[in-house]
């Protein structure tokens, strides 16, 4: 018997338990904020630094960049320092990307900021769910570990939230500040709490402290009888299984390593919701940080939903049910910027006064919102406004760009008095940059918030929870570190290639390539509450009762105890309450850092003049960041503890929000994100596992979808910041306080840190078996049943470590704690190597980094660090508005999460994933049909201005064409009888290079009267509308229903299900290693897909990119199904044995396999300890 199951359960749940569950969830919170914030912030980064593709790609990549290395590096310091550290790490980085970001005067200064998130992001995000999984008691434990993806998604709300409020701030360069800074909040919390938090008992096990590890099951399972019992058990069975590999490594690898010693000591829809919203159609920046705000939110709830079915569906089911809302809701958002683009406006209408050559003249709508240079004219009150639209070049003056507010030329240009704001006698002009207004604009956002409600059902959180109980104990921080990173890797994949692919194949191509990726994966598949330590055998085939039954005996009269009791209920010890809240809490602050730049971006790229390339790296550097620390959070989480890395997790979200608030210049707020990142990718890769291996099995599904639960609400929260930030009139002001508050939950989560334990796992690892019985007594009580549970605990996680070595004949050879210093050197630097030698160990590693992987490519993160850049492609003409609308659809993100964190323990990892995945291709092939709607009919650029200047390359697109050049905006007259025909693309605002407004064109109607002192004054003409990076069509609507689809179905399984199966699946010595590794995965997809997003929206236009991503998807549905087991209920020391079966996964009956037979039938039974009652921990009762 290993950890807790239906049989054999905690008497209650301890404060220990509950304090490291919440510390190590909470984790997921910046994770979720970070990646997200910047989806509403990028609309106003990019105009306050006027960043083209590239650089908005760069800023919301590089956080995701730095995720995967970290994420890759995070099993190597799992391993090496512990989980707990690297969870502290990954809190600093956050801290410190906070800082920087929100400092930042330029573009460089924020993607350094995102950098710094991403380091965070990586560590943690590859230490967590392996730290909960070593932790949690198995009853619970898929439970706790979906609460990691609950808070990702938690936080991508909030930070959509935050993003959609603080737009509305006067000082745009202070509001995006505010969204980053903000984020660091919930990091602050956090470490206060950091000094409380317990290391993995596994982990202490592994570095042979056996007493602290004792201490710290002691403390999970409680100081009663039975919680000591508990602790021992598992104690023991950690011990075993590290004796068993001890043997091994000691015979065969210790002279090589002699030798190798010297050198050997010397790892797009969330960033993108507000844009993917304004690509619908909304204009206004507020109203797309809203909406981005909605969708994540939607994405949190399903993440919620998803912690409530993960241990009643099973992480199979799930799976496949989220990834089946997922494809609708990609296919709802391709369909939807599809009509877009058909009914966009065409370029008929000739401006006066022309250059002698303006390329975007030539443009209807659609095509003018993909050309940077040009904007979109128009007469929104003419009878007939299809006639009045006019693709021309934004305007800019002999010194270069000056705004994408106003046309070069025409109607909509300033010399002509054109105010996009709507008074004056332009009133009725509207000039659109990047965007096109169409009747259609809602189903992009629509679909994004469906997208998201079923990705965070089961796709955001099973991924997470899997990663963290598959892997063996030995392979598990290595395997779940390599999940992590293949989940970064395919994140930065998406964000790096989104907005180039809507360019290349439109924006709805790009959506449906996302769907058809996904029901690929679909088309090519239950956990019941088990042992953590029985989830072995879910992997075994013919040696299965053998392994089960072997270890079994070994647990002598413990065992025997515990087949008595087992009639009373359990109530959550403190410890266990303070622990998970602690835990989950870090998914505040990842999903919040992640979000945020999404509505800051919009106040940003103007500001710092950010390009496609700056705005990329500024989203990327968290990424990266995040990537890099998630690989090296394994190895700092094995060497430290989970403990001590959440804290610098903490420390790190902070010192980011701090960076990023004061940020000069781009480059300090790259600094700023790259130390979120930092933070993101440690905590991302350490409270997963720290949830895993301190909450009992029955809760250890839904504590540890709670982690993306909470990323799914910071990432809701920053939305609403950034759209409400994004009001304020000193938008320099308004950014940075979107990042700076981010960092508020994190002080909460630093305060609470003194009281949370180490993981008991990581303890009994490092043979502090004492402490570990400790931290488990604590956890599931004081009283006799908690100490019982506690010794059961430490005694199943000892004969686990002893029995579960790659090679048996080595098992026994040499005491636990008698290694000598070389021995120890090899088990520490050499886990990977060990992983890949070991078939389960390797099997667990696939399983996990596909998981991770598949999430990014399912482009969750190019929805959510472009939002609210996507609802103003979709044709939301106001920025505040295309932030509203982010938040909205963040809110279908975190709502979903909710629901993933409600089923996970229901449906199983299994299912809710496949059921995440089918709505995310849904939602993606929908974003891209959208796109391709809003291509088609976008506005011809037949318009010629007055005064056109020969010159200008934005006359010859249409309102397409002209919304991806961000030199051009279409200005059209929406009230003509025809305003198909008064369509032009004039270059934007410009004096020379630099652009002063993209509210306005350079010439013609759009351009901005003379005559105005008033920077916000009148078009030139009455009645235009000039479109920056959209096009206004009837079909705009449809990328957000996409969006919102899509986000509902991801949040439901994809969002928290890789961090709750990367914190399972691993053996003990290999879970720091594996969930880093996995952590890494997840950050380098993670920063491809958001430095590429941007960049493949103008090479394969936005549908295009949205198709690709599908495709995507479909993929891998197909290989989930083949390979991915169904972790639910299943012992933390047990995972392994599933892993011996054949690579075709095929469900079994786990109880048949004799996971549950304590005592062999037809033998008598003898007691001899007094009878304590252990009862069934499947509700926590305070």
């Amino acid at each position: 018997l290993m950890m807790d199951s239906d049989e054999i359960t905690p008497t209650k749940t301890t404060p220990t338990l509950i304090f490291l569950c919440v510390m190590a969830v909470m984790g997921g919170f910046p994770i979720g904020y970070f990646t997200t914030i910047i989806s509403g912030a990028m609309l106003i980064i990019q105009s306050q630094f006027l960043l083209d593709d590239h650089w908005l790609q760069i800023i919301v990549s590089t956080t995701v960049a730095a995720a995967a290395i970290f994420a890759l590096l995070g099993g190597w310091f799992n391993q090496r320092i512990g989980r707990k550290k690297v969870i502290l790490v990954s809190c600093l980085f956050y801290i410190i990307g906070c800082i920087v970001t929100s400092v930042a005067t330029n573009k460089e200064a924020i993607v350094a900021g995102r950098f710094l998130h991403g380091i965070a992001i990586g560590l943690s995000s590859c230490t967590v769910p392996p730290y909960l999984a070593e932790c949690v008691p198995t009853n619970i434990r898929g439970r706790l570990l979906i609460m990691f993806p609950v808070l990702i998604a938690l936080g991508q709300w909030a930070a959509c939230i935050f993003a959609a409020s603080l737009s509305y701030l006067q000082d745009k360069n202070c509001s995006w500040r505010i969204m980053f800074g903000i984020g660091g909040i919930p990091v602050l919390i956090k470490l206060f709490g950091f000094p409380f938090m317990p290391e993995s008992p596994r982990w202490l096990v592994s570095k042979g402290y056996i007493d602290e590890a004792f201490k710290v099951l002691k403390s999970i399972y409680g100081k009663t009888d039975k919680g000591i019992a508990m602790a021992q058990m598992n104690i023991n069975s950690m011990t075993e299984v590290d004796h068993a590999e001890a043997s091994h490594t000691r015979k065969r690898e210790c002279m090589l390593f002699k030798l190798l010693r010297n050198r050997a000591s010397r790892k797009a829809l969330i960033r993108l919701t507000a844009s993917i919203v304004r690509m619908g159609g909304i204009k206004n920046e507020s109203t797309a940080m809203w909406m981005s705000a909605v969708i994540s939110g939607a994405n949190f709830f399903g993440t919620v939903l998803g912690v409530y079915l993960i241990e009643r569906l099973g992480r199979r089911s799930l799976v496949f049910f989220s990834m089946l809302g997922v494809i609708v809701g990609l296919l709802l958002m391709g369909i939807g910027f599809q009509l877009i683009s058909i009914h966009a406006m065409p370029g008929k209408f000739v401006e006066a006064n022309p250059p002698m050559v303006d390329l975007c003249s030539e443009f209807g709508c659609d095509e003018c919102s993909y050309d940077s240079k040009c904007g979109f004219c128009y007469d929104s009150s003419a009878n007939n406004s299809q006639l009045t639209g006019a693709c021309v070049s934004i305007y800019k003056n002999d010194s270069g760009i000056v705004s994408s507010e106003y046309a070069l030329y025409g109607r909509c240009s300033p010399k002509n008095g054109y105010n996009n704001m709507g008074n004056g006698n332009s009133s009725n002009l509207q000039f659109e940059y990047g965007f096109c207004s169409t009747r259609y604009s809602p189903i992009p956002i629509v679909a994004m918030t469906i997208f998201m409600c079923f990705f965070s059902i089961g796709l955001g959180g099973v991924p997470w929870a899997v990663n963290a109980e598959i892997y063996p104990n030995w392979a598990r921080s290595a395997g779940n570190s390599l999940g992590t990173f293949s989940n970064w890797i395919f994140n930065l994949l998406t964000a790096l290639t989104f907005l180039t692919l809507s360019k290349k194949i439109t924006r709805q191509g790009v959506f449906f390539m996302y769907a058809g990726w996904l029901t690929l994966v679909l088309c090519s598949c239950n956990i019941q509450r088990k042992l953590f330590t029985s989830s072995v055998a879910l992997f075994e085939t013919n040696k299965t009762v053998g392994n089960v039954n072997q270890v079994q005996s070994n647990q002598n009269g413990l065992l025997k105890v515990l087949h008595l009791l087992k009639s009373s209920t359990m109530r959550c010890s403190s410890t266990l309450i303070l622990l998970s809240t602690v835990a989950v809490l870090s998914g505040f602050p990842l999903g919040y850092f992640t979000a945020i730049v999404s509505g800051a971006m919009l106040i940003i790229r103007e500001q710092f003049h950010l390009n496609d390339q700056w705005q990329q790296l500024t989203v990327s550097t968290t990424v990266a960041s995040a990537a890099v620390f998630s690989l090296v959070g394994g190895w700092l989480n094995h060497k430290f503890g989970r403990r001590k890395i959440i804290l610098n997790a903490c420390l790190f979200y902070i010192i980011g929000a701090i960076v990023t608030s004061v940020a000069n210049g781009k480059e300090v707020l790259i600094f700023g994100r790259l130390i979120h990142g930092i933070a993101i990718g440690l905590s991302s890769c350490t409270i997963p596992v720290y949830l895993a291996e301190c909450v009992p099995t029955n809760l250890r599904g839904r504590m540890l979808i709670l982690f993306p639960v909470l990323i799914t609400f910071g990432q809701w929260i920053a939305c609403i910041f950034a759209a409400s930030f994004s009001y304020m009139q000193d938008k320099n002001s308004s950014w940075r306080i979107m990042y700076s508050v981010g960092g508020v939950p994190v002080l909460f989560q630093l305060m609470s840190f003194p009281f949370m334990p180490e993981s008991p796992r990581w303890l009994i690892s490092k043979g502090r078996k004492e402490e570990a019985f400790r931290v488990l007594k604590s956890i599931y009580g004081k009283n006799d049943q908690g100490i019982a549970m506690a010794q059961v605990n430490v005694e199943s996680i000892t004969e686990t470590s002893r029995t579960t070595d790659p090679n048996p004949e080595n098992k026994g050879n040499i005491p636990f704690l008698l290694l000598n210093d070389d021995y120890e050197f090899v088990r520490k630097r050499f886990t990977l190597l060990k992983m890949l030698k070991k078939r389960t160990a390797r099997k667990a590693l696939i399983v996990g980094c596909a998981l991770q992987m598949f999430q990014q490519l399912s482009a969750v993160n190019v929805v959510m660090y472009y939002s609210a850049s996507i609802i103003r492609m979709g044709g939301v003409r106001n920025e505040t508005t295309a932030m509203w609308m982010s938040a909205v659809t963040s809110a279908a993100n975190f709502l979903g999460t909710v629901l993933g964190a409600y089923l996970i323990e229901r449906l199983g990892r299994r299912l809710l994933v496949f059921l995440s995945l089918t709505g995310v291709i849904f939602g993606l092939l929908l974003m891209g049909i959208g796109f391709h709607l809003i291509s088609i009919h976008a506005m011809p650029g037949k318009f010629v201005e007055a005064n056109r200047p020969a010159n200008d390359h934005c006359i010859p697109f249409n309102c397409d064409d002209c919304s991806y050049d961000p030199n051009c905006g279409f200005c059209y007259n929406s009230a003509a009888y025809h305003p198909q025909l008064t369509g032009t693309c004039v270059s934007i605002s410009k004096n020379g290079s630099e652009i002063l407004s993209t509210e306005y064109a350079l010439y013609g109607r759009c351009s901005k009267k003379v005559n105005m002192q008033n920077f916000k004054s009148s078009y030139n003409a009455p009645n235009v509308q000039f479109d920056y990076g959209f096009c206004t069509t009837p079909y705009s609507w449809i990328p957000i229903l996409a969006m919102t689809s899509f986000l509902c179905f991801f949040s439901i399984g994809l969002g928290g299900i890789p961090w709750t199966v990367n914190a399972e699946i691993y053996p003990n010595w290999a879970r720091s290693c594996g969930n880093s590794m996995a952590t890494f995965v997840n950050w380098m997809f993670n920063l491809i897909t958001a430095q590429t997003f941007l960049t493949l929206t103008k090479q394969i236009t936005r549908e295009g990119v949205f198709f690709m991503y599908s495709g995507f998807t479909v993929f891998g549905t197909i290989v989930l199904y083949l390979l991915m087991p169904e972790t639910k209920g299943v012992p933390l020391d047990n995972i392994e044995t599933i892993l011996e079966g054949p690579w075709i996964y095929k469900s079994m009956s786990i109880e048949n396999k004799g996971f549950f037979n304590v005592v062999p039938e037809n033998q008598p039974f003898v007691q001899t300890t007094p009878a304590l009652t252990v009862p069934k921990m499947d509700n926590c009762q305070n």
